[in-house]
């Protein structure tokens, strides 16, 4: 029997959509994941199996495959563990998800079963809408970020068991919504400003004709010259971002998140 659950992965800041199909037969009993996977996806077998366990669901028995396609580029990252889940219960007959065709589905697995975050959930996001999907099913503690795409539902994860029934149709789930015009107009506000600098005429001026043209700027000094200070300031005086330049901005920190920490 074959499964196919619809899920996307990032290559730089855009995202593509992934088929991950799964399919369950006879033979020893074995996990065989295919498609380019790197490490990490390669041990999602075992996150995937003791989250399924722990779930209330069974494991399947015999020889299961599951193919990530396209299979001629890599799959990075703990993303697909959630649709990879899902697809073996729908394939194991232990849910029917006749609405999977509908979803793009993405998130990492916990052992006990709980959805945990990944990164790069916004163009993915973009991704699903521009397949024209109903919907994206996301971690809960990414939805925010997913909700500013319009035209589409965005549906919280926070648990495999609770994915597997709304997908079967035993569960509602309450799709969130953002306006991202007011998140803008929220994080254009800022606790600082550039006039609390008093003195450093020289480097301000500097920061100035950097922010007017767009320039880069590098600030050495000794400890407690104000390097920090000054360039914590330095957004204030910058032009204002258009909502579409800061679409492009959180793509990005939604990408590569732990650059920005």
């Amino acid at each position: 029997m074959l499964a196919k659950v619809h899920s996307a992965a990032v290559l730089g800041i855009d995202a593509f959509p992934i088929e991950v199909e799964v399919n369950s037969g006879w033979g020893q009993p074995a996990v065989i994941i295919v498609g380019l996977p790197d490490a990490a996806v390669k041990e999602s077998r075992d996150r995937v199996k003791t989250a399924i366990e722990n779930s209330g669901f069974k494991y399947v028995m015999g020889r299961t495959t599951i193919n990530l396609a396209p299979a001629d580029v890599k799959k990075e990252g703990p993303s697909f563990d959630l649709p990879m889940a899902i697809g073996i219960l729908a394939v194991s007959e232990q849910i029917v998800a006749e609405r999977l065709n509908d979803f793009v589905i993405v998130g990492e697995l916990a052992l006990s079963g709980a959805v945990r975050s990944v990164t790069g959930v916004l163009p993915i996001a973009i991704c699903a809408r521009q397949q024209g999907k109903r919907g994206i099913i996301v971690p809960i503690d990414n939805v925010a970020e997913a909700a500013v795409v319009q035209g589409l539902e965005v549906y919280p994860a926070n648990t495999l068991r609770e994915v597997a029934e709304f997908v079967a149709g035993k569960r509602a789930l309450t799709p969130v919504r953002e306006d991202p015009s007011k998140i803008f107009q929220q994080h254009r506000q800022y606790d600082v400003d550039f006039v609390d600098v008093k003195g450093q005429e020289s480097v301000k001026r500097a920061l100035e004709v950097a922010a007017a043209g767009a320039h880069n700027i590098l600030l050495i000094g000794p400890p407690g010259s104000g390097k920090t200070l000054l360039a914590k300031r330095v957004p204030t005086i910058l032009p204002e971002f258009t909502l579409e330049e800061a679409r492009v901005i959180t793509r990005l920190e939604s990408t590569f998140a732990s650059i920005f920490e």
